[in-house]
């Protein structure tokens, strides 16, 4: 795309609570979209991306990662969940040689993947060598989370990045973390919820994290029951789903298991990127 050279992969296929991803949707309309097994569990992926811009290796998103216990394991019916990492072998990228990790919140389903256990049973960065660009306010939630909040964080997960390595660029809000490479706070779903747009020219990418994480959830209205703040949420999402329609950038749905990346056309409808057909 432009400069840019981008690969989309699929780090982890899992299934959720389809009440979790639906929140106050009824469900006798989203099924129709997403059907339902007998445990009310949908399928979703966790979908990363790669990015080689001017010569450094972005990592966005890292999934759930191989750390989870084996019974949480079978309840979210997780597979391949060394995705990530076979993907860059195939690109021929060492996880050491991956300049920066960009995560859109600190929920297991998206930073799990930033740890690892060692041959020892410890825990290693998986990517050593990388600055990993977080919100100051998701970190410290994550650190404190409210009662309700409190399932969506795994602590080695996470904290092992200061743990000796200070391998962490605290963000305060938007910024431009490397040309072309903006992160922009939304808040929403978590205090520290980010989205990360590549730009290049006039074309654009948005890894949209879970502020709009399957293609139904492009409906404005259509939110998760797991959304602290509904109301910034709907508000940030309008406001992206405009300029991505407007501008014509290429989304990147963070959960969806089937068409995740694509456009939005002049009548709301979404076209998948025909390249990934």
């Amino acid at each position: 795309m432009g400069d840019l050279e981008l690969h989309l992969l699929m780090a982890a296929h899992w299934k959720a609570d389809g009440g979790l991803m639906f929140g106050v949707v009824p469900k006798i309309l989203w099924e129709k979209q997403r059907p339902a097994d007998a445990n009310n569990m949908i399928d979703c992926s966790c979908v990363c991306l790669i990015a080689r811009v001017n010569g450094r290796v972005i990592v966005c998103e890292t999934g759930i990662g191989t750390k989870l216990s084996e019974k949480r394991a079978q309840q979210v019916r997780l597979r391949e969940p060394e995705g990530l990492l076979h993907a860059l072998r195939r690109l021929g990228i060492r996880p050491d040689e991956v300049d920066a990790v960009i995560t859109t919140h600190l929920h297991w389903d998206h930073a799990g993947g930033l740890t690892r256990r060692d041959e020892q049973g410890g825990l290693e960065l998986t990517f050593p060598k990388a600055k990993h660009f977080i919100q100051r306010s998701e970190w410290d939630f994550a650190l404190h989370p409210d009662v309700r909040s409190q399932s969506g964080y795994i602590d080695d997960d996470f904290t092992p990045l200061l743990d000796g390595h200070r391998a962490v660029e605290f963000l305060t809000g938007d910024a431009e973390v490397m040309p072309g490479v903006e992160l922009r706070h939304v808040g929403g779903h978590t205090p520290g919820s980010q989205v990360m747009i590549l730009r290049s020219g006039e074309l654009a990418c948005a890894v949209t994290g879970d502020l709009v994480c399957q293609i139904p959830h492009l409906k404005v209205p259509w939110t998760m029951s797991a959304d602290l703040d509904a109301l910034r949420l709907l508000e940030q999402k309008a406001r992206l789903l405009d300029e991505a329609q407007k501008h014509r950038w290429l989304l990147v749905l963070s959960h969806e298991p089937d068409d995740p990346a694509g456009y939005l056309e002049d009548d709301g409808r979404w076209r998948p990127e025909p390249r990934l057909q």
